[in-house]
């Protein structure tokens, strides 16, 4: 909607300092019309009683002061122009803004009303053909049936008098789903941060590896911001991932696993035995 302007300096200007209050909020109420009616500060006689009682009168007070100049049907503010916007722009910023809405609401009708699908035939281009086939069925060829069967070793099931703090998967640092060729420092540094508050010994940059491979295996490779996916699980539930309490080094005379400090035998050692095994 167009806004009738008034100086700020309004107050003291000599034209305003002779003319009477009720005269001035003849002005004020005048512009406002003509700025909501778009008649470029032009006030018709008749409109006068509309706007203020005695406003004939107030209007030759108007007149006599300079604030306006009369012509034959009716009123006119002194240089309108110079402080109200045109009929021409009012009307172009009008057309511009019903403009805008109408964009907008077809961008609204498309993001809600999805196109439809059609039924016509399109034609795929078979796979043999191509020479291409999908990651998946690449990396599959490339690996034997046994790792396409069994792909990572069976993880073991903790004991029932097994703390919250020896609830680790006997897996060392390096998963088969890491990545050689990507930096995971900053990772790493992240889980040893976040976990060191919360172990009983400190975190060494092995075991953060570990909680980082662990955790990411879980995202089956399509985890895009893995920091943040990493930090999420750790602030969810960061009792899996930390160290188990040693009061003393393990020994294998205790019956404990030294790689992975689990009770003897030890599942992950057999696993892992078994993976190199096959590859072997």
């Amino acid at each position: 909607m167009p806004w009738f302007r008034v100086d700020d300096g309004f107050h003291s200007h000599p034209k305003v300092l002779t003319t009477k209050a009720a005269a001035l909020g003849l002005w004020v109420v005048a512009g406002s019309w003509s700025s909501a009616n778009l008649t470029g500060g032009f006030i018709p006689k008749a409109v006068l009683p509309r706007l203020m009682p005695g406003a004939a009168r107030l209007a030759k007070e108007l007149v006599a002061s300079g604030l306006w100049i009369e012509a034959d049907s009716g009123f006119t503010f002194h240089d309108w122009v110079d402080y109200n916007p045109s009929v021409e722009e009012v009307t172009a910023d009008r057309e511009a803004a019903r403009e805008r809405m109408r964009n907008l609401r077809v961008r609204r009708r498309q993001q809600q009303d999805p196109p439809a699908e059609t039924h016509e035939p399109t034609e795929v281009e078979p796979q043999e053909r191509s020479g291409e086939h999908p990651a998946n069925v690449r990396e599959n060829f490339a690996r034997s049936s046994e790792d396409v069967r069994n792909p990572v070793p069976s993880r073991p099931v903790p004991s029932a008098n097994t703390s919250s703090q020896s609830s680790i998967p006997p897996y060392p640092a390096g998963r088969p789903d890491d990545d050689d060729d990507e930096d995971f420092s900053q990772v790493d540094e992240m889980v040893m941060r976040l976990l060191a508050p919360l172990a009983a010994q400190p975190i060494t940059p092995q075991h953060a590896a570990w909680v980082r491979a662990t955790i990411l295996a879980k995202g089956r490779g399509r985890v895009q911001h893995k920091q943040a996916y990493v930090k999420r699980a750790l602030e969810k539930d960061p009792r899996p991932y930390l160290p188990q309490r040693q009061t003393e080094a393990p020994s294998t005379a205790a019956g404990r696993c030294p790689t992975h400090h689990q009770d003897e035998p030890c599942r992950g050692c057999a696993a892992d035995a078994k993976a190199r095994k096959d590859e072997a």
